[in-house]
């Protein structure tokens, strides 16, 4: 017979319950129902046998509740033991690497034993102190080359082990315990947060990830993207927002691009990424703006806002100051940038999304096909009328070919006469965001309802546009 079964037989056989401290616990508890056939079955270490009760108390780790729960077993032998020296062997099914208090009683009693060196049946030592520190350390020399401030742990187990678990707590019937990865996860993390005292850890958006492969025994370092936000003013005409590839060879190189790959040289993306890229290190990167302008409008005001993405940086104290004057300087002054911090993946859906109703204001140069009557009146009069007003658009001829052919509403709230003479008219517009301003001045084959060119009664295109404001989505229209 071993101990568990001799102290279940004695203890049921002299009295219904024990009393601990001012606490009653009877004999057909749930802790003593579930534990002693558990460890009769099973050698398990502190933290697989806390584990099962895991849920229970806080500010203790499961290897302090296995601990806990072994001391008061061992105890409870003793006592048994001292009053009935009979029917018992030994208490080796207590005993593992992490409970040395019970080899001490078994040396006392069984001076002839072994100390007991199996792997704990559960999870095979994979949660043993000095090979979590093992792994911990082995991480570090890994991550060295990483600039982070938080961290997260997640594993990879052999199926075997988890399927192991399942069916112990099955038999068993365990209804307070958590999975052996949270245990594994937290544990590993602790002893991280110890040799990197500069970290710490973040369950929603961690700079580093750790994943250990417990199955391939390996170790995955994954620096999550980093995020930077800003706006950008393109001073000059005829440079397209994103790298443009050539259409005729798709960027592979050929006569028409003159080997380059791109239809434009330059662009407002390789102006304001390239030196982030290059100063964090990373292996990738992308640009999203908020909406886009003309290739041959300006972009003036305050900027249109941006996210650069940086895959994989290895570098994330950047230096916002010296990298936009790089801009500048690359760019001869054309593109512009200011910074106004690091963000995250959310701010890069929400100025995709609210780019195409965020209020934008817009300078454009109108020219005439005919000449003004010599009274400006009609000026006054179509002002009044584009106040305020809501505009029909078909999707526009000249974007036809990537745009979805539908009709879109959007509104003017502003239209004013800046500068007028015969033949050309300057005009400010403020309008919602996703508005044609070109169209909305030539009518667009009557695509366009109504339209300056309409209202005029002369035919009129835009030949220079301004973007001079992309307001804030709080800024009323």
């Amino acid at each position: 017979m071993d101990f568990q079964a001799f102290i279940l037989e004695e203890i049921s056989r002299k009295m219904d319950f024990l009393v601990i401290g001012r606490r009653i616990i009877k004999m057909d508890s749930y802790l003593f129902k579930t534990i002693v056939p558990f460890i009769e079955k099973h050698h398990v270490c502190n933290s697989c046998l806390g584990r099962q009760f895991g849920n229970l108390l806080t500010g203790l780790s499961n290897a302090d509740r296995g601990s806990a729960l072994k001391i008061f077993l061992a105890m409870e032998w003793e006592i048994n033991h001292r009053q009935a020296k009979t029917g018992l062997s030994n208490i080796s099914s207590l005993v593992s690497k992490d409970f040395s208090i019970g080899e001490h009683s078994v040396r006392r009693y069984f001076p002839d034993s072994e100390p007991n060196s199996l792997p704990c049946t559960i999870c095979q030592d994979f949660l043993s102190y000095p090979f979590l520190e093992s792994l911990a350390k082995e991480a570090c020399d890994l991550v060295s080359a990483y600039e982070f401030s938080t961290f997260l742990v997640g594993s990879k187990f052999p199926p075997g082990i988890i399927d192991n678990e399942d069916i112990t707590r099955s038999t068993f019937s365990f209804e307070y315990g958590e999975s052996i990865k949270s245990d594994f996860n937290r544990e590993l993390g602790k002893i991280l947060s110890t040799f990197i005292p500069d970290a710490t850890v973040d369950f929603k958006a961690p700079d580093i990830v750790f994943t250990f492969d417990l199955i391939q025994n390996s170790i995955d370092i994954k620096s999550n993207p980093l995020f930077i936000l800003g706006r950008y003013r393109k001073l000059e005409r005829g440079i397209p927002q994103s790298k443009w590839f050539c259409r005729k060879c798709r960027g592979v190189g050929c006569n028409h691009c003159n080997f380059t790959g791109k239809m434009y040289q330059d662009s407002v993306e390789e102006y304001a990424t390239t030196p982030f890229f290059d100063a964090a290190k990373g292996i990738s990167s992308k640009f999203h703006g908020s909406g886009r302008e003309d290739i041959d409008a300006r972009m003036l005001g305050t900027g249109r806002p941006f996210v650069i993405e940086i895959s994989e940086p290895k570098i994330r104290n950047l230096d916002f100051k010296a990298i936009t004057k790089q801009i500048s300087d690359n760019s001869n002054g054309k593109v512009e940038v200011t910074i106004e911090g690091l963000t995250n993946r959310t701010k890069v859906r929400e100025i995709k999304t609210r780019s195409s109703r965020n209020a934008k204001a817009y300078r454009a140069v109108v020219t005439l096909e005919k000449s003004l009557p010599d009274n400006h009146s009609i000026l006054e009069t179509i002002t009044e009328e584009f106040t305020n007003i809501l505009i029909q658009q078909r999707t526009p001829i000249r974007v036809a070919h990537r745009r979805a052919d539908k009709i879109r509403t959007r509104k003017v709230s502003s239209f004013q006469i800046e500068k007028a003479t015969k033949d050309e008219i300057t005009v400010h517009i403020v309008c919602e965001g996703g508005l044609y301003v070109k169209e909305l001045i030539s009518g667009d084959q009557g695509r366009t309802q109504p339209s300056f060119s309409g209202k005029l009664g002369i035919p009129a295109v835009v030949t220079k546009l301004d973007v001079i404001e992309v307001f804030k989505s709080t800024d009323p229209i």
